[in-house]
């Protein structure tokens, strides 16, 4: 059980490794002949996932100090890949092992083993894959190879089984056409297309990422990068900092592919006025006011802002919460039934969140075993009259395992 104090904040931190950027570089630099370094990978729990998931994919991975050294072009050690609580290793993975022609089975741990996977299916079976669900939950069973030729993906649902193919693709054996129907989070699928950009890899995309055209029996060349700090992950300092004190976080790329990076969007509109020092993005606390956002591309930011929100005088509304039901928990009503419980005034119509700002009690909260709706509500018990307490609070590990921690430290700069 932790216990957060309301008070300010003050203090200047590093952002967490960014999950997203990682796994696709794991899964990109473990079918790459040769040595591939990355450097600040971080220790979120979804990159080790992604890290025992490449090792069994044939990547031999040496960790030293603060940078991981992969070689990769290997076999497969094992056709079982646990890709522990992680939907992205999970979606993008089963794409990188259908490359291979032998029974593959990805899997996984807690609320993971009850989202959607049905996605996968039809593209992998149109791209000569064999492969099944369990009612259209994991684990997914296949057998390759992933041949290439013309395939339709619905991205309504999530972009994270495309990023799989488009990681995947230029490896098959002949070309590959992909239409994409209802893309969401597109921001992701960019992020994607610059990794295998750095790795060597040719795709031509369409403007709306609606049309992909690759080439098959390609090779990847190995890298040597650092992984980029986390939008996701830091977008909770900064809104701690806009709504209890003054907040910097430095390892975030102005110009990042990353889709949470709109958070700088949203903290404007709030009338935060953020700022870049030497590198360092500051916000500081501000006379906040409601404001209007659209979260669909970007469905991570929903935590956070929701949060700014219950600080910001009258009514803000965030759009894309359809986006949230299959995440780590329902997301939008976790976060309507928790901050309630802290006092919050918000209802969820349709696709809409709207939220009232007022004076919060603070008090007990369930994070529902879901890292952001644990920071959320412990960002929100910043600004409340008691805080927040709340049990298993070790589910931040998923993401951003020093979060609480580097919260404490703020306190001590305030």
């Amino acid at each position: 059980m932790i216990h957060i104090q309301s008070g300010a904040v003050a203090g200047r931190l590093r952002a967490p490794a960014s999950k997203s950027h990682l796994q696709r570089l794991l899964l990109a630099a473990c079918q790459a002949p040769g040595l591939s370094v990355l450097s600040d990978p971080g220790d979120s729990a979804d990159g080790v996932a992604c890290l025992r998931v490449i090792r069994d994919l044939g990547a031999q991975v040496e960790a030293s100090g603060n940078r991981l050294a992969i070689q990769g072009g290997g076999r497969p050690r094992s056709g079982d890949l646990d890709c522990g609580e992680s939907g992205f290793c999970l979606r993008a993975a089963s794409a990188v092992a259908a490359l291979e022609d032998r029974p593959m089975t990805l899997s996984g741990h807690g609320s993971l083993l009850s989202r959607p996977m049905d996605m996968v299916l039809e593209p992998l079976r149109q791209l000569g894959v064999v492969c099944t669900t369990r009612g259209g939950c994991p684990p997914i069973a296949l057998r390759g190879p992933l041949r290439g030729g013309r395939a339709r993906v619905d991205g309504r649902a999530s972009s994270q089984f495309l990023s799989g193919l488009l990681l995947a693709l230029p490896r098959a054996q002949g070309d590959s056409v992909l239409e994409v129907e209802g893309l969401r989070s597109g921001p992701y699928i960019r992020m994607t297309l610059d990794v295998l950009a750095a790795f060597g890899a040719r795709v031509e995309a369409s403007t709306a990422l609606d049309h992909f055209a690759i080439p098959g029996g390609q090779t990847f060349t190995p890298v040597t990068m650092a992984v980029e700090g986390d939008w996701s992950g830091a977008a909770f300092l900064l809104v701690a900092g806009a709504v209890a004190g003054a907040v910097g976080v430095d390892g975030l790329e102005p110009a990042s592919s990353q889709a949470d990076r709109a958070v700088v969007e949203a903290l404007v509109a709030a009338g935060a006025s953020p700022r870049w020092d030497a590198g360092t993005l500051w916000v500081e606390r501000a006379a906040l006011q409601g404001f209007d956002f659209d979260a669909t591309d970007c469905p991570d930011l929903f935590p956070p802002l929701a949060a700014l929100a219950c600080a910001a005088r009258g009514t803000s509304r965030l759009r894309g919460a359809g986006r949230l039901k299959a995440k780590e928990s329902d997301r939008a009503s976790a976060l309507v039934t928790e901050l309630s419980a802290m006092g919050a005034r918000l209802r969820v119509t349709g696709d809409v969140m709207e939220i009232e700002g007022c004076a919060l009690t603070g008090g007990t909260v369930d994070p529902h075993n879901d890292h952001r709706i644990a920071m959320a509500c412990a960002v929100a018990g910043l600004t409340s009259r008691d805080g927040a307490t709340m049990e298993g609070e070790a589910c931040v590990d998923k993401s951003y395992p020093g979060f609480f921690r580097d919260l404490d430290s703020l306190r001590g700069g305030a």
